[in-house]
């Protein structure tokens, strides 16, 4: 089986190295892929940010634990996928106009203040670098699971690390867009090869839902408290919501403005939760479990059900399928990270070959860092990975404001909001503490507005010098 992991590390890494074609190469392809990508790409873009290993390891893990709560996840996409089909039109015809690769550079712009893009794109990076980790902590479970031996878990994801650093370097996000072709397919194929395995194996007495109606009927609605309640439904469903429609995560930025029309990009949000349909089936599967009794298996629970009912070769699918799962998000992620320092933490100054040469270093670095905290110490930042919706959401209202025919605050205001939220989420994150269940990241929000707008009426301006331009709907 280690042998078939391997296989199918290699097998992405070179389907990224031969994402890149044509001879010319500079920052505008590596980035964002020149703006040239169709419908069809950046669909599958999107896609590949949305369903990571979470989905393999995830969503059963919550089932088990809390029941239908584990809904939240399509709940909060589909929420999400209205603010992008609104959001994402505009935010592209603002990039193709100025040239923006980033979020922090359409703040800067807007708001005409340098101080505010760097300083978002620290946040950014902070928040951020902890999903690229949970990619491969996510690929390492996979693969020792599946093979039975703990070591093989670790060598994958240093081949891992390694093969997707070279496609990144040489590709950009056309390797990317890419493999997230073999990616989203195989994670489909894998996600109907478990649930009908798991159908076929393990149909308990009197069907499924009989079942856990007999045995643990609580799982079949959302509790009003514990760790998986109402509140916590709520609050997570808003804040990732939120987050996601808002364009918060830097991930969401290389979809869109790769696109090569506004038409392109907002049609994918109408086809999109259509193919979150497939989280369904980790969450059936999660029941299965409930009733075969595997409540101790937590996030390993859909991989074991697939072990014991699946045939080796159906398993390899499986196993290649859980590689591309966390392969292609590092990937996206590494680019992220790389251009959000190229573009907003070097010197304004620099040419865009050095910025691009910025791009491929920083990469570099970047998976040295992330693959010695994972070897080293993988609690430290897959603790911080459950902030990451929280930190970022504090950029909504900066988005959202960006996107108005005229700016109608000042950067500092905005600056003074987003600090005051981000004072909420870590304060929570180190105490522990949190009102009345609340997610940090929906009560840091709500100081954030009312900082916001306090500091705009202290300053008394409405409308900043920079960048009036008027902003319309279209396709």
């Amino acid at each position: 089986m280690i042998v078939t992991a391997l296989a199918g590390l290699l097998l992405i890494a070179v389907i990224g190295l031969l994402g890149r074609r044509g001879g010319g190469f500079d920052l505008s392809s590596w980035t964002v892929g020149g703006r040239r990508f169709g419908a069809v790409a950046t669909f599958f873009l999107q896609a590949g940010e949305i369903f990571t290993t979470f989905t393999f390891l995830g969503i059963s893990g919550v089932v088990l634990g809390g029941g239908v709560a584990a809904m939240y996840m399509p709940s909060y996409l589909v929420i999400g996928y209205v603010g992008m089909f609104l959001v994402g039109p505009l935010v592209w015809r603002l990039g193709k106009r100025h040239g923006y690769r980033t979020n922090p550079d359409m703040l800067r712009h807007r708001f005409g203040s340098p101080v505010l893009g760097g300083i978002t794109a620290v946040l950014s990076i902070v928040f951020f670098m902890p999903v690229i980790q949970v990619q491969l902590i996510g690929l390492g479970t996979i693969v020792s699971f599946m093979t039975g031996d703990e070591t093989t878990g670790t060598t994958s994801i240093v081949v891992a690390m390694v093969l997707v650093l070279l496609f990144v370097v040489w590709s950009g996000l056309h390797g990317v867009a890419a493999t997230s072709y073999l990616k989203d397919v195989l994670m489909v194929l894998a996600l109907v090869i478990i649930g009908a395995g798991v159908l076929l194996a393990r149909q308990p007495e009197g069907g499924l839902f009989a079942s856990v109606l007999g045995g643990a009927r609580e799982l079949l609605t959302i509790q009003p408290g514990g760790e998986y309640g109402t509140v916590w439904y709520v609050s997570s469903v808003l804040v990732s919501g939120a987050g996601f429609g808002c364009m918060t995560l830097p991930s969401s930025w290389p979809a869109v403005l790769s696109g090569n029309s506004a038409r392109a990009v907002a049609s994918n949000h109408v086809f999109l939760p259509l193919y979150t349909v497939a989280v369904a089936i980790p969450v059936l599967v999660g029941f299965y479990a409930v009733t075969d009794g595997r409540s101790a298996d937590g996030n390993a629970a859909l991989l074991g059900m697939a072990r014991e009912t699946l045939p080796p070769w159906l398993l390899a699918v499986v196993l290649i399928a859980g590689a591309a799962c966390a392969m292609v998000p590092a990937a996206g992620g590494l680019i992220c990270v790389a251009t959000l320092v190229s573009s907003n933490l070097v010197p304004s100054g620099m040419p865009a070959e050095s910025r691009l040469r910025a791009s491929r270093v920083t990469a570099g670095v970047v998976s040295a860092l992330v693959l010695a905290l994972t070897l080293g110490r993988p609690e430290l930042m897959a603790d911080l990975y459950l902030l990451t919706y929280s930190g970022m959401i504090q950029l909504a209202p900066a988005n959202l404001l960006t996107l108005r025919e005229r700016v109608p605050v000042r950067a500092g205001a905005v600056l003074a909001g987003v600090i005051a939220g981000e004072c909420v989420v870590l304060a929570s994150a180190v105490t522990g503490v949190t009102l009345f269940g609340v997610s940090s990241g929906l009560v840091g929000l709500a100081l954030n507005v009312l900082v916001l707008g306090a500091v705009s009426a202290v300053l008394r301006r409405s409308t900043p010098e920079a960048a009036p331009e008027v902003v319309r709907s279209g396709r």
